[in-house]
């Protein structure tokens, strides 16, 4: 998956800013198919609200079911998004609107999950919206969404697991919670047995050069965190997000392969004519004001 979604800055600024994302996925060395989906695309399209929306499942429940899940939650959450785009005016803050996508996708998957052979399938999901300088962000499980802006990685998501609390809070270490004994248990799902859904949402201003990931926990499991800082460093440095995507699967492959394995690289790029683009303090921020287009400032 690749893609290149462009939108108009909101007024006075006469500028365009451009998601440009790609993706990468293999099944890993222990695992006989892979439970893991993604999806990119524009959403909206042709309503003044168009943008750009990014998913990653992992799914849960063995075999068929797990893929079926996985499946189910990105394609739901992109046409639930899609159509309500096409009949309402979303408000400013979009949080809402994606806690109610995923609760709705939820109760679709727990449906779906009455069929023979489905009993019990569930799928994790983290998700960014992108659209007018602003990124929307959901969580559901223990996926991860991370953001690389100045040089600095930085974990948007919180894992849904009592590990995912404790490394949140401090109480755990990088190190400590690989070999955790319940390092693999989630307590949140799309689907599954467990308790309700109670998503995480987020929201953050988006900056010239900022890049993103959305990945499974094959991949978070099989590289430490400051592995995958080296390697998005290159994606802002222009690399394009799919060859780094790829990379990034390929090494956690090699260090551990132990479950399947999905990243999805999106880098933001603005016009030089956006305020945005100098106001960053990422190299291309920094490039462009000694160029000419604005003043350099540290990010905010």
């Amino acid at each position: 998956m690749l893609g290149r979604a462009t939108m108009s800055a909101s007024p006075p600024a006469p500028a365009t800013m451009s998601i440009v994302f790609g993706s990468h996925t293999d099944v890993g060395k222990r695992r006989q198919n892979n439970e893991d989906s993604s999806r990119g695309g524009r959403l909206g399209v042709g309503t003044p609200h168009e943008g750009t929306l990014l998913v990653v499942s992992d799914g849960v429940g063995g075999l068929k079911a797990g893929e079926i899940a996985s499946r189910l939650a990105v394609d739901n959450l992109h046409a639930l998004l899609g159509e309500r785009l096409a009949r309402e005016t979303p408000p400013a803050d979009r949080r809402d609107w994606i806690d109610a996508a995923m609760r709705e996708t939820d109760r679709r998957i727990r449906a779906a999950a009455q069929q023979p052979g489905m009993a019990g399938m569930g799928a994790t999901l983290s998700l960014l919206w992108f659209e007018d300088g602003n990124a929307w962000w959901g969580q559901a499980g223990d996926s991860r969404t991370y953001l690389f802006r100045d040089h600095v990685l930085r974990q948007l998501s919180h894992d849904q697991s009592p590990v995912g609390r404790l490394l949140a809070e401090g109480d755990l270490t990088e190190k400590d919670a690989r070999v955790h004994p319940l390092r693999h248990v989630i307590d949140q799902c799309l689907g599954g047995s467990g308790a309700a859904l109670d998503p995480q949402t987020g929201l953050l201003d988006l900056a010239a050069g900022d890049v993103f990931l959305l990945c499974s926990d094959g991949l978070s499991d099989g590289l430490w965190d400051h592995e995958i800082a080296g390697i998005l460093k290159s994606a802002a440095a222009g690399e394009p997000p799919e060859a780094v995507a790829r990379t990034l699967v390929n090494r956690a492959n090699e260090a551990s392969g132990k479950d399947n394995i999905t990243a999805v690289v999106a880098r933001v790029e603005w016009s030089p004519g956006d305020k945005r683009t100098a106001a960053t303090g990422s190299g291309l921020g920094r490039l462009l004001g000694r160029l000419g287009f604005g003043r350099p400032a540290k990010a905010g």
